[in-house]
């Protein structure tokens, strides 16, 4: 990985976790500022990056998800949430066409996939009930984010940074339904926040040494990122 995008990468770190040390003073000022800036860097690195078509809808899915940050802190979680579930939601739609193109011609791995349907499934399942009218709109947002776990499968032999970042942000967001539609647990947002941008920073990383490597070309995996 070339220098400067390990500094970028690690200066998003640094961000993002800093926004998670700060949340014991919320609130403060521009705070909805400091949240995007992380997914903005990620967007920035992996559309320059050589993933091709793969790379540039991840970076599309970053900045939805950078727009989800905005509404979640700037709404105060709840008041713009609808806002942020429609962001959040291109965010997945948008990371399953990255992940299908970076694992073009790659089989399913059912094994991997097993587990990920029935934790989806459950969830949904269990949560559904107290969505009230939400439940429609919940439902899809489980469905996208189970396509991209799924697709996410397919982009390496074995697992790695990118396949763990797509099933910390499937659970980072399985845990935001619990936390409000069924029964809200103690340190949710520091847990709930640390897990999804762990999420996407192993899913950049992922990227980043994916087209770092001499073996990938725009649209091809190699055996591990």
């Amino acid at each position: 990985m070339p220098i400067a995008q390990r500094y970028l990468l690690g200066l998003a770190a640094f961000l993002g976790y800093l926004y998670i040390a700060l949340l014991v003073c919320k609130p403060y000022p521009l705070s909805w500022l400091l949240k995007p800036l992380p997914m903005l860097l990620f967007a920035w690195l992996v559309w320059r990056s050589p993933g091709g078509v793969g790379g540039r809808c991840l970076a599309v899915g970053f900045i939805a998800a950078a727009a989800g940050d905005f509404f979640l802190d700037y709404g105060n979680r709840d008041g713009l949430f609808i806002q942020a579930l429609l962001a959040f939601l291109l965010t997945q739609v948008a990371f399953i066409g990255g992940f299908l193109q970076l694992g073009h011609g790659r089989p399913w791995r059912c094994w991997w996939s097993l587990p990920v349907i029935v934790y989806t499934a459950s969830m949904t399942a269990w949560m559904l009930p107290g969505t009230g009218t939400l439940q429609v709109p919940v439902a899809l947002y489980f469905l996208g984010l189970l396509g991209m776990a799924l697709a996410a499968v397919r982009v390496a032999e074995r697992p790695g940074r990118l396949w763990a970042g797509a099933l910390l942000f499937l659970l980072a967001d399985s845990l935001i339904g619990v936390n409000k539609f069924i029964q809200p647990f103690p340190y949710a947002v520091p847990v709930i926040v640390t897990l999804y941008f762990t999420g996407q920073l192993l899913i950049a990383w992922g990227l980043l040494r994916l087209s770092a490597s001499p073996a990938t070309s725009p649209g091809v995996s190699v055996a591990a990122d």
